[in-house]
């Protein structure tokens, strides 16, 4: 490196070149010498201490999208290392730029974040450049049209934060994730009347449907999106509702991942006919939870899926979606968190299709029973779960059934017919047979009945039934909630940030 024009320059220009960097090109700079690593080192240790503070970023406090947003602007290091994004609600004028309410459940002003309000904001907050900057990303990166750009810009200069979020998840060059939570509206008549997704669903829509124009960065690295997320601050059902159409546009995220969605379908407002062209999106894991769409809306959303990986829906039992899934996903969904059900196959040639399974829900013997699960005449034979499951299943939820605990035969069936696939060799991704949904938990008469037989089970190891608790008793249901934390309180994805009350946090 001593013939190395560029450390022939003065320092002062060396340096001066290494802080116009890319930041996610700053690395490999400090990694050609150790010339090169000194001059660098500054904003290197900069950095670090940017995505500690910056990496995890939500919008209770009412300057920090603002502050985000003019990172993002002007280019900032600041600015690449934003990876998650969490919005709590809308603020649709400048007297509602304040900590977001949550005296529902606390009346501590402190409390989850200390209270801040700016009575004095009006459309001054930003120069005339910033409104400038606005219009032109609007109009040329969101490609919105005359109007509409229009339109969004008034209700910025009006006070309204929903463009500033969108503009900054389109912006934010490494933005991983955005989850929006289940917020208090500021009035109670504005319940389930507005969404913080307009804009960005407007967004996303126009750049898609515009010929040649070019995704902008934040759009093109979002690889998780949640709508609805539950939070213990309130109920979660006091939230904003929104209709599929208006979502739809989520699917069409150039490399999005995974989409958690909730709380759609109860607007009573017609839903406008929308299309989502089959197989093209990116999305490989899908969950619908607390939604009133129907099988058809369902069987819509799924199939813009261009590969499927993990579906999750707490509308179990739907003939259609699984009749969809078994035609068009059964050669890679490998989690189908619901129920499946067809009129058309008997279920364990039904679950055979799927050829890279890892976990099975809510089996039950009924299921399993070789003769019509409605003779109850007949002989409790069952079908073995070895003969029918791929080898590639982790995970197997047993629900309870009448004819489980009514016939002793089918009980002891069930039971070897799990100790057969745990000592399969076939099988080695087995983890987990969970039998906590099949005990009765009025007379644990499942658990009384073969004690013995479950207690062995579970001192050979290898496989755990999600029966006997830390103490060596029957496992109890905050135990167990824990061993299925996604599915735990119908959550989809967590809260990342801490809403704690501030003298409780770590």
């Amino acid at each position: 490196m001593a013939t190395s024009f560029l450390l022939s320059l003065p320092e002062e220009l060396v340096a001066a070149i290494a802080s116009e960097v890319a930041v996610n090109d700053l690395l490999h700079l400090a990694q050609t010498c150790k010339e090169l690593h000194r001059v660098a080192q500054d904003r290197l240790l900069s950095n670090a201490t940017y995505h500690e503070q910056y990496r995890l970023q939500h919008d209770r406090l009412p300057l920090t999208t603002p502050e985000l947003l003019r990172f993002t602007l002007n280019g900032s290091d600041q600015a690449w290392n934003i990876r998650a994004l969490e919005h709590w609600g809308l603020r649709p004028e400048w007297k509602k730029w304040r900590t977001y309410p949550f005296t529902h459940f606390n009346d501590d002003p402190n409390w989850p974040e200390q209270y801040e309000e700016h009575p004095g904001l009006d459309q001054s907050f930003f120069e005339g450049h910033e409104y400038d900057l606005f219009e032109h990303v609007m109009r040329e990166r969101l490609h919105l049209t005359h109007a509409e750009t229009t339109e969004w810009l008034e209700k910025t200069h009006d006070g309204w934060d929903e463009p500033l979020k969108g503009m900054l998840m389109a912006l934010a060059p490494r933005l991983d994730r955005a989850n929006f939570i289940a917020y208090d509206s500021w009035q109670a008549k504005d319940y389930h009347d507005t969404h913080p997704l307009t804009f960005l669903c407007l967004a996303i829509t126009r750049i898609a449907e515009t010929p040649a124009a070019l995704w902008p960065p934040g759009f093109l690295s979002l690889r998780k999106v949640s709508v609805c997320t539950t939070t213990n601050l309130r109920h979660g059902h006091d939230a904003y509702y929104a209709n599929a159409s208006e979502v739809a546009p989520l699917f069409l995220l150039p490399n999005l991942k995974i989409l958690n969605l909730g709380l759609l379908g109860y607007m009573d407002a017609e839903e406008p006919d929308w299309q989502l062209a089959p197989r093209s999106s990116s999305v490989e894991e899908l969950a619908f939870y607390c939604c009133e769409l129907d099988a058809a809306q369902l069987c819509k959303l799924i199939r813009a899926c261009k590969r499927l990986r993990r579906f999750m829906c707490d509308r179990n039992g739907l003939r259609e979606v699984t009749e969809l899934l078994a035609d068009e996903y059964a050669d890679c969904l490998e989690e189908p968190i619901t129920r499946l059900r067809t009129a058309e196959t008997q279920y364990p040639d039904l679950v055979a299709r799927f050829t890279k399974l890892r976990s099975l829900e809510a089996l039950t013997v009924e299921d399993l029973l070789v003769q019509n699960p409605t003779d109850t005449n007949g002989d409790d034979e069952l079908r073995p779960l070895n003969s029918f499951l791929p080898t590639s299943i982790e995970s197997i939820r047993i629900n309870d059934s009448k004819r489980l605990h009514d016939s002793a035969a089918a009980s002891s069936a069930l039971l070897r017919s799990i100790a057969d696939l745990a000592a399969d060799r076939r099988y080695t991704a087995l983890r987990e047979v969970c039998l906590f949904r099949a005990l009765d938990e009025r007379s644990r008469t499942l658990y009384e009945r073969h004690e013995a037989t479950l207690r062995a089970m579970e001192a050979k190891g290898g496989v755990s039934l999600h029966v006997l608790g830390k103490e060596g008793g029957l496992m109890g249901r905050e135990e167990h909630r824990g061993l299925h934390r996604d599915l735990a309180s119908g959550r989809l994805t967590d809260v990342e940030s801490d809403p704690r009350p501030v003298g409780e946090r770590d």
